[in-house]
Order: C-alpha cells, then sequence, then structure tokens
C-alpha cells in the first residue's frame, strides 16, 4: 500500500499521472490518515531533496523562510516546507483542488494565509501555483491565500521582489503593498515597497500593469515597458521615468548598485543585504553622494571599497560592525 501511494505521488508531481491512476490517489488518500498521508508525503521528498541544486538543509530553509500561518496548524506548513521549499504549496494545494481530498487535516489547510519571510542577508525565490515565478529581495515579506488561483491571484508584500507572472486572461495577478495596488496579466516587473522608505518604486520590464494609489483621491497610471513609477509617501504624488530597468533588477544578479545616494543610505542597504547590525559615529558624510556599484559575497569587500571614497575605520564586534568617520 505505501509503495503503490509513493508511485501515485510522484507521477502527480511529476505530471505524468493518468485520469484512472488520478481517481486512484484520490480515493486511496482519502483513506489515510493524517499520519500516513505525512509520512507518504515525506518519502516523496526524500528523493526530491536529493536531486536538490540548493546546498542548504530543510531546517535552513525553514528558518530562512519562515512559512508561517495566521491559525495554530504551523506544524502542517513547517510540513509543507519540507516537502519542498519550492513545489510544497503548489503540490497541496493541488491535490486538494483537483482531487478534492477530504482529509482533516489538509481542509483546515486550505483558507489559510501563508506567509513567506526572507531574513536581512538572504534571498529567496518561489513558483506560485499558478507558474508565476517570484524573486524576493532580504528584509521581505510575501503572502497569499492558500488556494491562489482557483478563483483569483492575490498576493500581500512588503520589501522588494521581481515577479515573471503567468498569463491568465479571466484571472488578473494582483500585488498589494501598503500604498499602491498593481493589477497584472502577464508580465515580468520589479516593486520596492519597505516601510523604512518614503517612496514605492514600481519598474517595468515586459507587458503591461495599472496601478493604482490607495489614498482618499486615488490616482491610476497604466505603465508601459522601460518605464518607472515612483509614489511620494509624503506627498502621495505619482512620478515616472523612462529606465532600462538594469538598475531596478540588479539585487536579482547580485549586484547592489547606488545612484547618487547619501553614505547613511548605503549603509542601510548594506543592513538588508548582508543582515548585520551596522553602526556609525559621526555624520560628516551624510551630505557626500555616492555612485558606484558592487558585486561583493562578504560586506568586508564593500567596506573596504567605500573606503577609498570616504574616510573612516570600522570594526566588528559580537556581530556588529562599527563604522567612526574621520
Amino acid at each position: 500500500m505505501e509503495k503503490h501511494i509513493n508511485s501515485l505521488l510522484n507521477k502527480f508531481v511529476n505530471e505524468s499521472i493518468t485520469p484512472d491512476e488520478r481517481t486512484m490517489l484520490k480515493k486511496s488518500v482519502s483513506e489515510l490518515s493524517d499520519q500516513e498521508l505525512k509520512q507518504a508525503m515525506s518519502d516523496v521528498w526524500e528523493q526530491y531533496e536529493t536531486k536538490a541544486t540548493s546546498p542548504v538543509t530543510f531546517e535552513q530553509i525553514a528558518r530562512k523562510l519562515s512559512i508561517k500561518s495566521q491559525s495554530p496548524i504551523r506544524r502542517t506548513l513547517l510540513f509543507i516546507a519540507k516537502v519542498a521549499a519550492v513545489i510544497a504549496i503548489p503540490l497541496l494545494i493541488g491535490i486538494q483542488v483537483h482531487l478534492y481530498i477530504t482529509n482533516d487535516e489538509l481542509n483546515k489547510f486550505i483558507g489559510q494565509q501563508l506567509a513567506i519571510q526572507v531574513e536581512s542577508g538572504e534571498k529567496a525565490s518561489i513558483t506560485l501555483p499558478d507558474g508565476t515565478k517570484v524573486y524576493l529581495n532580504a528584509a521581505t515579506s510575501l503572502s497569499y491565500p492558500s488556494d491562489f488561483g482557483l478563483n483569483q491571484r492575490e498576493i500581500y508584500l512588503t520589501g522588494e521582489a521581481y515577479l515573471e507572472v503567468a498569463k491568465d486572461a479571466e484571472k488578473p495577478f494582483h500585488v498589494h503593498t501598503d500604498e499602491v495596488e498593481i493589477e497584472v496579466l502577464g508580465t515580468k516587473f520589479n516593486v520596492s515597497s519597505y516601510p523604512d522608505q518614503g517612496e514605492v518604486e514600481t519598474t517595468l520590464i515586459e507587458g503591461s500593469v495599472k496601478l493604482t494609489t490607495k489614498n482618499n483621491s486615488q490616482h491610476s497610471v497604466i505603465m508601459q515597458p522601460n518605464q518607472k513609477v515612483i509614489y511620494s509617501k509624503k506627498n502621495r504624488q505619482l512620478s515616472s521615468l523612462q529606465t532600462t530597468g538594469h538598475f531596478e533588477t540588479a539585487w536579482t544578479r547580485g549586484e547592489l548598485v547606488f545612484r547618487s545616494a547619501k553614505f547613511s543610505d548605503i549603509i542601510e542597504k548594506l543592513k538588508k543585504r548582508y543582515g548585520i547590525d551596522i553602526q556609525i559615529s559621526g555624520d560628516k558624510y551624510n551630505t557626500d553622494l555616492f555612485t558606484g556599484s558592487f558585486k561583493e559575497e562578504y560586506i568586508h569587500g564593500v567596506l573596504r571599497l567605500l573606503q577609498m571614497h570616504y574616510q573612516f575605520t570600522y570594526t566588528e564586534r559580537n556581530g556588529k560592525i562599527l563604522i567612526k568617520m574621520k
């Protein structure tokens, strides 16, 4: 029985299952207890784990991508993370939606809000159930309903993400941030909406999107490729400019790019990128603007390059970097 279930689950994951086998899987899974279902899917995960391209362990994935739920079924969601960091959610939702499983624990799962938290110093990517690819920058959170794609496609974003949205004319894709909403049919774009920044930036690479502000006097704009729209939280105004998108998407290529940036703004980006606390004594160079780019794996390489432009020394103590301006 166990081998039979594992075989059917493998075919389901690989999308090679026949209609008759799908019916058989539906019947077999509905007869399993929650513990038996967990064991069967864990066995499937073990086969994928040996093929993983990432060297991280499941424990590291669970820690770096804290998949959480708003209900007390965290153990279920952590199990989902174990099934596979990228395919798990589409897999379980697919089983529930397409096989109509009556399993109690999975039924509890449906209707919950899933959240992915990427900590400072980390980046991540996820493929949503509809095939949309989302690349998440450091200090970013993404949430969406567990039945995403069934009737509608909506995600909620805080931080920065690059999206390659799967086309579906009947189900527009909506990105919600605190300040703006973006409606998409199928496109590639970058959105940056960090709470500690005074602006929300949306850069369209391909396709077309509709951006709408959420303040009392709503404003909308239909964006075109190579256009960047900036929303000022202070003035509640929209502005736009032309761009190649190379600067805005540099983070997806592992690059840090600065254009006329203040030293304090550079430090804030370094905190997010490398996940380390940085303290500065003295603000002599806060008005001195810097333009440049870095592709350094470790923060010390960036700091040494910055020392060529700014006069400062730094030390690292107890996991913190202390910068002293000369």
